[in-house]
């Protein structure tokens, strides 16, 4: 796994799967995800972050653009990872309700194990 200085955060912020970003990824090992291939000239290349043999330790998704269906889909099939939550009370607060923003963060571990975060903002 890289040293945590090596590691980057890249965004796309247009993610349609990784061959619309020109990205061939491969699992290797124990869990362990890696960029097999960066297509030439691709969304993925003109970023000038992402290179083929880096190995995939976390992401992040952003619910800003998530129908709640959808938020909703992705966290019903989440099963046994670690999740927090951050939450507010509404029963309190007479503001109007707030959509499903935020972010759903995974990071990988060696091995099988993964940590995931959800935030949600």
């Amino acid at each position: 796994m890289a040293d945590e200085q090596d590691t980057r955060e890249v965004l796309f912020p247009q993610w349609m799967g990784t061959d619309t970003l020109g990205l061939t990824i491969e699992q290797k090992g124990q869990g362990e995800i890696f960029v097999k291939e960066v297509k030439d000239e691709s969304p993925a290349a003109h970023t000038g972050k992402v290179y083929e043999g880096d190995q995939i330790v976390g992401a992040t998704i952003y619910f800003d653009n998530m129908s709640s269906e959808e938020t909703a889909d992705l966290l019903k099939t989440l099963n046994r990872h670690k999740v927090g939550l951050k939450l507010q009370n509404k029963s309190a607060d007479k503001s109007p309700c707030r959509s499903p923003m935020g972010t759903l963060s995974w990071e990988g571990q060696m091995a099988c194990s993964s940590n995931l975060r959800l935030n949600l903002d």
